[in-house]
């Protein structure tokens, strides 16, 4: 690495190590869910500026030595540093799935293993629609790579762009400068510009919005290369420039979030440039607190063997459940960190440092790379040989218009009834409405439409062909990462999750349209999307508290008087709390509340709605006894996988017991 001492000098600055160590240990806090880090993910940046300034300092170093870059030499150095501890953990990755990773899951691993083989793992993600900041199915152990592809596309590209401008101004990087600063300005209006608040993935993950990183590094060789920064004032002013660059990158670690809108549209320029004096401090000369800090030898050593804690801490954490270890809080996230630093302690000094110091001869190397690769590539092609497509009830979130053309399909095929309930019309949602009914009727549906996210979805497998066996029609409406209620839900951060707009826009109209094409005589509403906060004429409405539940029952009363406009009742199956699984864990308590809460709402309003609204007790049949939750029912494992969503056996279990409740008659009371 340069040394701005002087010109053409190269030299190890500890201090940079230093810094590799807080960037990794940065981005495994963060994704622990340390709650102190919520900015970890900028240790990723942290790599792509001190990337772009070492590469472009060697590059700048030798041209004006040698007049040449040897771009082949390079292109091997690179590769000797870099393929050797990945192809370890893809072949540690696809070792795992051999035994751990279920068939639905191997299709995706499959594709993520051989784009991170191609160093194309960002793009992937960006054309399967991929979100880096979707919690709700299970994490790919290869999600981190995407940011390895930015770096590799970097190194295989810039060295063409260095030695093209290097020589036109025949050693000067006037051209090279320009190059980068235009190249940065493209690069962060690119970012703003694909900014989507839904969903920032397309931002996030681009090679072209994350390039300012990279050149903001290069623009810093560019500076200090060639020049010896002698005079004592500047050094003092780097070093404080270093400094406040430092307080800036421990601030923006603690507080920026992951999808905070200001950070796609300056945040991340900011902490760029906040690194790039950190680097400055740490490679120039004079007295530097930065530095010094940087090169404390603990520090140090992390740094040595950073490559390989990024690469294997995020397969360490995703192996390493709650469910499978049985353990939780400190003590798993010490046994995941003591596993990643084992990890890459062994790759580092028994793989990695002896290829680079050329363990294997040129002619081994040759011959090996290329059936190193092909054999990682056979292994993860006959591991994932068995895969399955996923769910149907955690694909196409948010596709109102697909569960539109269902249900329209659906209802073209059904007879119509002879006919329908008189029009009943919901009420304001006070105690006040809940005063006797005047007379009582028997209840029977033979027309069901169902509506609800992807839980109810999950059921679809098991109630369409059990109604159709005791000759009812059902209407499949559920919409994965959709509830039944108005509003844009929010995710953990208070952003809007991408699909959930969507849902906002069309499902209020859909619903209508609904029920018009298919005269229900009841509504099956099976949600647990109604438990998110949601942003509701402009104001966000927070789950749980007063003010929020005032808002949710008014939304409930407005949804059922579209799902009931045509003489339908609405039935609330109670949500049952989520079941330990071994890939998931136990349930939080948050998870639990947040379930009772939605069920007493629905509960309050079918009481205060008898008229409209009735409440079957569908937990107590799935959950019986209340959490926690058996993981079989009837020797029946009802929800194996994720612990929420019905599978394998499951649906046509449970919609056999529903249905026996649901198609009784019963003595429903009716408005005067």
């Amino acid at each position: 690495m340069t040394d701005a001492g002087g010109p053409g000098r190269f030299g190890y600055k500890p201090a940079l190590d230093g810094l590799r160590a807080v960037a990794v240990m940065a981005v495994i806090v963060y994704h622990l869910g340390a709650g102190w880090a919520r900015g970890g993910y900028l240790g990723v940046d942290a790599f792509f500026v001190l990337s772009g300034f070492l590469i472009t300092s060697l590059l700048l170093i030798e041209f004006a030595g040698t007049g040449r870059i040897d771009l082949r030499a390079f292109w091997i150095r690179r590769a000797k540093r870099l393929l050797p501890a990945m192809l370890l953990v893809l072949a540690g990755v696809a070792v795992w799935a051999a035994v751990a990773i279920p068939a639905e899951q191997l299709g995706r691993l499959r594709g993520d293993s051989l784009a991170t083989l191609i160093y194309g793992a960002n793009w992937r993600f960006v054309a399967t629609g991929h979100s880096y900041f979707d919690l709700a199915t299970s994490a790919s152990p290869l999600e981190h790579m995407w940011s390895l592809a930015i770096e590799e596309q970097f190194y295989l590209v810039w060295p063409l762009v260095a030695f093209g401008a290097l020589a036109i101004c025949r050693g000067r990087p006037t051209v090279l400068a320009i190059i980068c600063i235009v190249g940065t300005f493209c690069s962060v209006a690119a970012m703003a510009l694909l900014y989507d608040s839904g969903d920032p993935s397309r931002a996030y993950y681009g090679t072209d919005t994350r390039a300012h990183a990279l050149l903001i590094g290069a623009i810093l060789a560019i500076v200090l290369h060639d020049r010896t920064w002698r005079r004592t004032a500047v050094r003092r002013g780097m070093q404080a420039l270093g400094v406040a660059g430092g307080i800036t990158v421990i601030v923006f670690m603690t507080v920026a979030a992951d999808t905070s809108s200001w950070m796609y549209r300056g945040g991340f320029v900011l902490f760029a440039l906040a690194v790039a004096a950190v680097i400055t401090a740490a490679v120039t000369g004079g007295a530097s607190p930065v530095r010094a800090l940087l090169a404390l030898a603990p520090l140090v050593w992390i740094g040595r063997i950073s490559y390989g804690l990024y690469l294997w801490h995020w397969p360490v954490q995703t192996a390493l459940s709650e469910g499978r270890t049985g353990l939780h809080g400190t003590t798993l996230d010490l046994m995941r960190i003591l596993t990643t630093f084992a990890l890459a302690t062994a790759s580092f000094y028994a793989v990695e440092q002896p290829i680079r110091r050329g363990a294997l001869s040129r002619r081994t190397a040759r011959l090996g790379t290329p059936m190193a690769l092909a054999g990682v590539a056979t292994a993860i092609v006959l591991v994932t040989a068995s895969a399955a497509p996923p769910p149907s009830y955690l694909q196409h979130a948010g596709d109102v218009d697909r569960v539109s053309g269902q249900i329209l399909a659906a209802s073209q095929a059904a007879p119509m009834p002879s006919a329908t309930p008189a029009p009943t019309t919901a009420t304001t949602t006070t105690p006040a409405t809940a005063a006797a009914a005047a007379t009582s009727v028997p209840f029977a549906p033979r027309r069901i439409l169902l509506v609800g996210d992807s839980i109810a979805s999950s059921l679809l497998p098991g109630i369409e062909p059990e109604a159709a066996r005791r000759g009812v029609a059902l209407f499949p409406g559920p919409i994965p990462g959709c509830g039944v209620l108005a509003g844009t839900v929010l995710g953990d951060e208070g952003e809007p999750i991408e699909w959930a707009t969507r849902c906002s826009d069309k499902v209020v109209q859909k619903q209508r349209e609904w029920v018009d094409q298919t005269r229900p005589d009841l509504v099956i509403w099976y949600s647990s999307w109604e438990t998110a906060d949601r942003v509701v004429d402009g104001e966000i409405v927070r789950f749980g508290t007063a003010e929020g539940n005032a808002v949710l029952l008014r939304l409930i009363d407005e949804a059922v008087a579209r799902l009931t406009s045509t003489g339908a009742k609405v039935v609330f199956p109670t949500m049952p709390p989520p079941v330990a699984t071994p890939e998931f864990g136990e349930p939080s308590a948050d998870q639990i509340d947040d379930v009772a809460q939605l069920n007493a709402l629905l509960g309050y309003y079918a009481r205060v709605h008898p008229h409209l609204a009735f409440v079957v007790d569908l937990a107590e049949v799935v959950c019986p006894g209340g959490h926690p939750c058996p993981p079989t029912v009837d020797g029946v494992a009802v929800r194996p996988k994720d612990g929420r969503h019905y599978d394998d056996a499951g649906p046509a279990w449970v919609a056999s017991r529903l249905l026996d409740v649901l198609l009784q008659p019963r003595m429903l009371a009716v408005a005067p």
